[in-house]
């Protein structure tokens, strides 16, 4: 009875003892299940010991972080382009002209180049007709006043101004018999000093003598570029050729600047020289087309002037 009584209380004991040292287990999971937040006055921030996922954030950037940041590529020097080829220049269109014409011509030389005489066609005579009265008007200046226009009387003045725009023969007349010893003379000496050593003035009738549009065109280079006389006769001669309205067809109808014209009947030449487009023209027919009285009771083929001066306006284009 009391051995049984013994084992009993033994039993107890140990059942005692084995349920407080489960009860102890299961408080210590509970406390490091769930730890208690100490207070914030228990240890000062940088001591507070931290959690193993912050300490990996800080260690390791993030993707995020990573692809922010450029990665240095190796990038090869872009090659300089290779100059682009100029272009070539179009080729300038050809213009029907007078190449093989044997009743017209025309001829031009740049201002800039008088030597360079372009001419085309041909006619059988070249009488200068009242182209002349220039060359009259010039060797008037030469030796009546010394190449000083500004010496000219007011009649006198008048009598250049009628010849060169009226084409007016009473005018013209007036002044060459002023002209001491030989006009033609005088008028040769006037071309030599300006490179003409073929063309040769007679003392009268200056309207047939022979000037070929190579020597015209010479003629107005030089004029233009005040060497005829003096450089005040050559300008004074350049603002009177000035054709009236009634003369103002041919190198009238281009633009032309300062420009004589010369004709006599429906069949001998009609012609004209001037200045065009920084050229010096010159423009002659041998009779073509229908004649038209001028003012002055001579005949000037106006039609086919206004043509040869189409014509030279394309060919002066075309350069």
């Amino acid at each position: 009875m009391r051995h049984s009584l013994w084992l009993t209380v033994v039993a107890l004991l140990l059942t005692a003892c084995a349920g407080g040292a489960s009860a102890g287990r299961t408080a210590q999971g509970s406390a490091m299940a769930t730890p208690t937040t100490p207070p914030s006055s228990a240890a000062p921030a940088s001591t507070t010991p931290t959690s193993t996922a912050a300490r990996t954030s800080r260690a390791v950037p993030s993707t995020t972080t990573a692809a922010r940041r450029p990665v240095p590529t190796s990038v090869a020097p872009a090659k300089k382009a290779a100059p682009a080829a100029a272009p070539k220049p179009k080729p300038k269109p050809k213009v029907a002209g007078l190449k093989g014409d044997t009743r017209n011509a025309l001829a031009f030389a740049p201002l800039s180049n008088p030597s360079a005489v372009t001419i085309e066609g041909s006619v059988p005579s070249s009488r200068a007709w009242s182209t002349s009265k220039v060359l009259v008007v010039a060797a008037f200046l030469d030796t009546v006043v010394d190449g000083d226009p500004s010496r000219l009387t007011s009649k006198q003045r008048t009598q250049i101004t009628r010849a060169l725009t009226e084409s007016h023969m009473e005018s013209l007349i007036a002044l060459r018999e002023q002209i001491p010893g030989s006009p033609g003379a005088a008028i040769t000496a006037v071309l030599r000093s300006v490179g003409d050593r073929t063309t040769v003035a007679p003392d009268r009738s200056q309207g047939s003598m022979q000037w070929t549009v190579r020597q015209q065109v010479r003629f107005m280079a030089a004029l233009n570029a005040g060497k005829v006389v003096s450089r005040a006769s050559s300008a004074h001669i350049l603002k009177n050729m000035q054709p009236i309205t009634a003369h103002r067809w041919g190198l009238g109808t281009i633009g032309a600047g300062p420009f004589k014209g010369g004709w006599l009947r429906s069949d001998t030449e009609t012609r004209q020289m001037g200045i065009v487009d920084g050229y010096a023209v010159a423009i002659i027919t041998a009779g073509v087309g229908p004649a038209v009285v001028q003012t002055d009771g001579d005949s000037a083929h106006v039609e086919q002037m206004n043509y040869l001066a189409g014509v030279l306006k394309r060919r002066l284009a075309a350069e």
